[in-house]
């Protein structure tokens, strides 16, 4: 049996970054928080706030289901708010936070701002962009009481960005990879579709559009206005190493299917049922994990690389 040295740190599951049926996400939540294994959850919508068809409400119900099973959660805003109703819905999202004594996932500074002049503790999300230990410093000014830390930051830097800072930290630890952001919506332009008048077809995609160069080779996901990375990333076998840097939580995004497997493998590796490596392996279904997964930036090379060690 593996000796447990990550009994502290927690597993956080992020909000969907795709595009689901409301009654999908609730189901999917609902399972994993019957199973027991997660012990953080993000609800609400990142990244087009058109694919909020109930707005912050089924957000807020789910929520306090969620809560029913004795978790923590919290109520994540969008990354890119662009007109006043958004602005307003990330308004209605703190105000039901605070109303719930929750906190939210601030994932642009209106909403880290929004949540300052309500008083209400927050989640400084991975679209914040912490790169240095000056901006850590400067949410927790803020009211920031967690952070997530910023996806392509090499491991290297990890230790010296948290510092003696007193906030808990979660890393990004596994899922496709949210790199950009756009006014464009590249699914609706790829059906010959405007943004305005995009039918919600990133719905039939949930787990993104591959893109593809002209060679055919794999390249990115496209999702909506957002790009994301090819193929999921995993730092399933260095959680010993990102504990002893500091960080507690460890965040596992969603995918359309086998996550609870995903987390199973998370689970045993920080109970110390299996080793992080074996994990890992059975996680790949006994392939080589270089042809499923990457790590790149971890390492500090290109993010779509993936780096034995």
């Amino acid at each position: 049996m593996a000796v447990n040295c990550n009994q502290s740190m927690k597993i956080a599951v992020g909000p969907v970054l795709f595009g689901w049926p409301e009654a999908k996400i609730r189901e999917f939540y609902l399972a994993l928080a019957k199973e027991g294994s997660v012990d953080i959850y993000y609800l609400g919508e990142v990244v087009c706030s058109k694919r909020s068809i109930s707005g912050v409400i089924w957000q807020i119900d789910l929520a306090r289901e969620l809560r029913g099973y004795g978790k923590e959660v919290v109520l994540s805003t969008l990354a890119m708010p662009t007109v006043e109703a958004e602005l307003q819905s990330i308004r209605d999202l703190v105000a039901a936070a605070k109303a719930m004594d929750i906190k939210i996932e601030a994932n642009d500074v209106a909403a880290v701002a929004i949540a300052s002049e309500a008083g209400l503790s927050f989640v400084a999300g991975p679209h914040l962009n912490i790169y240095n230990h000056g901006m850590l410093e400067q949410m927790c000014r803020q009211g920031a009481e967690r952070a997530v830390l910023s996806l392509e930051l090499p491991a290297m830097d990890i230790a010296a960005i948290i510092g003696d800072t007193q906030i808990q930290v979660e890393y990004f630890a596994h899922g496709k990879l949210p790199l950009t952001f756009s006014a464009r919506c590249y699914t609706a332009r790829a059906e010959g579709l405007s943004k305005r008048e995009c039918r919600h077809v990133c719905f039939l995609y949930p787990d993104g559009l591959e893109m593809r160069c002209l060679d055919g080779e794999g390249f990115a996901t496209i999702n909506g206005i957002q790009i994301m990375s090819q193929r999921p990333f995993t730092a399933l076998n260095h959680m010993s190493d990102l504990a002893g840097m500091g960080v507690d939580i460890l965040r596992v995004s969603p995918q359309a299917s086998g996550m609870s497997d995903v987390i199973a493998h998370f689970r045993s590796a920080m109970d110390g049922a299996m080793a992080a490596r074996d994990a890992l392996f059975a996680m790949s279904d006994g392939r080589d994990p270089g042809s499923t997964f990457c790590n790149g930036y971890y390492h500090g090379r290109q993010g779509r690389l993936w780096i034995k060690a």
